[in-house]
């Protein structure tokens, strides 16, 4: 079975949550279900429904926190066995990007971008 987004959906995987390893091997914990959570977070997109022209499949998208779905596991042949896909609100989307930007780390209400975005 193949997934399908329609009208203005936006499909994504591989969100930015959990733990994280600077480039300095500092382990930076999860902040899920902390006030230091309520952040922005990075997205791959998967798949986009026919009415969106600004991003496409396999860009990363930077979501406005809680502009997102539940994360949910669906059987879709190009997904690994229980990797989580997501619903993104198109209008949450704040930054788009040809490929994961290095070196981001979501610190609560501040993001650091080492080496800026290209």
């Amino acid at each position: 079975m193949k997934v399908k987004a329609y009208r203005d959906n936006i499909l994504c995987i591989n969100g930015d949550f959990g733990d994280k390893t600077t480039q300095a091997g500092i382990i930076v914990k999860s902040t899920i279900g902390k006030d230091e959570g309520i952040a922005p977070r990075w997205f791959q997109v998967f798949e986009v429904g026919p009415e969106v022209d600004v991003v496409e499949p396999g860009q990363w998208v930077y979501v406005e926190y809680g502009r997102w779905t539940e994360g949910m596991s669906i059987d879709d042949e190009r997904l690994e066995e229980g990797q989580k896909i997501w619903k993104v609100d198109p209008a949450g989307m704040m930054l788009v990007s040809d490929e994961l930007p290095e070196g981001v780390t979501n610190l609560g209400n501040f993001t650091s971008f080492k080496g800026g975005l290209n």
